[in-house]
C-alpha cells in the first residue's frame, strides 16, 4: 500500500482538504482522527474528537490503545486500498500512526 501523509496545526483544514486532494490524486483511503474515509464516508474507526480529554484525543487518534489499532488494521487489510492518505499535526504523529497500523 502506497502511503501518503497531510501535516498541518490543528485547525488548518486538513480533513476539508484531504478530501480534494484524495480525489485528484486518486487516493482510495484517508485516516484522520482514528477514522478509515473512503468516498467521504467512514468506514470504520470512532472520532478522536469525541474523547473527554485532549490526551484521549490523541491517544485515540494515533491508535494508541490496541482495540483501535485492531479494529483499523482488520478494516484495512479488508478493504485493502492500493493508496492511503494519512493525516496529523506532525510528521511524529504520522509516523506512530504507520508503525500502529503496520504501514
Amino acid at each position: 500500500m502506497k502511503t501518503f501523509a497531510l501535516v498541518g496545526a490543528s485547525g488548518t483544514g486538513k480533513s476539508y482538504q484531504a478530501m480534494f486532494l484524495a480525489q485528484r490524486k486518486k487516493i482510495q483511503c484517508i485516516i484522520d482522527d482514528g477514522l478509515l474515509i473512503a468516498n467521504n464516508k467512514v468506514i470504520a474507526g470512532t472520532s478522536a474528537k469525541r474523547e473527554k480529554t485532549k490526551i484521549a484525543s490523541v491517544k485515540h487518534a494515533i491508535f494508541f490503545h490496541e482495540k483501535y489499532a485492531f479494529e483499523m488494521k482488520t478494516k484495512l487489510e479488508e478493504y485493502n486500498p492500493e493508496t492511503l492518505l494519512v493525516l496529523g499535526t506532525s510528521e511524529k504523529m504520522v509516523t506512530q500512526i504507520r508503525e500502529r497500523l503496520d504501514l
